[in-house]
């Protein structure tokens, strides 16, 4: 599968810090995407609610938007992500939001997405910020959706094009490297209706779109 900084972990060891203040940022976020953090956690909410199996999250960063989710949850939950100065911080976060210390049911693995440990599968698969890093969005969606138990759902956001600012940013992104092929939410969800998902909806604010997209039973 053909991808941006998604397949490149050093590309977020050295900015750790700054994404987890940035992404964290509400002046920020409006400026540039026209959206909210809250709209993420609300979003990331939305996914853990929706059932009781186990939930994977990933490209999970630092777990800025989900880190209080995770502890409130209850769910048997792992976070993954090929950055490990990343997934420290959100083991950290995590633990903060737990009073100390992390709950023995949240695992942390520092891994390719698409490569589960033995096999496993999850009844939900998490992914913020995710579709706007890789060039083949159908392939992305086909290898998380094997992960999934039977009746499970994907629920994964995206940066797609916007405002003029924006789309503007979006694009200067792709010219350096950072994200995929610039899409409209339109597009997008042409993308995910490629893969082997067929029941998917896509909301979105600003530049900020939301997939989710479920399995058959």
């Amino acid at each position: 599968m053909a991808d941006h900084v998604f397949g490149n972990p050093r590309f977020y060891d050295r900015r750790a810090a700054a994404y987890d203040a940035m992404v964290s940022s509400p002046l920020y976020n409006r400026i540039a995407w026209g959206t909210h953090p809250d709209d993420y956690a609300a979003f990331a909410a939305r996914a853990m609610g929706s059932a009781r199996g186990p939930l994977l999250e990933v490209a999970a960063g630092t777990a800025s938007a989900t880190a209080v989710l995770h502890v409130a949850s209850g769910r048997e939950t792992t976070l993954v992500d090929l950055s490990r100065p990343m997934l420290a911080r959100a083991e950290r976060a995590i633990a903060r939001a737990a009073g100390g210390t992390v709950p023995a049911r949240i695992r942390f693995e520092c891994r390719d997405l698409l490569v589960p440990i033995d096999g496993a599968h999850y009844e939900t698969i998490l992914g913020l910020g995710l579709l706007h890093l890789v060039d083949d969005v159908p392939g992305l969606v086909d290898g998380l959706a094997a992960q999934l138990e039977p009746g499970g759902a994907l629920y994964l956001a995206s940066l797609v094009t916007g405002s003029r600012l924006s789309t503007a940013y979006l694009n200067l992104l792709h010219r350096r490297g950072e994200v995929a092929a610039v899409r409209s939410a339109v597009q997008l969800r042409a993308a995910v209706a490629r893969s082997r998902m067929r029941d998917v909806t896509v909301t979105g604010r600003g530049s900020m779109a939301y997939v989710i997209a479920r399995s058959q039973p």
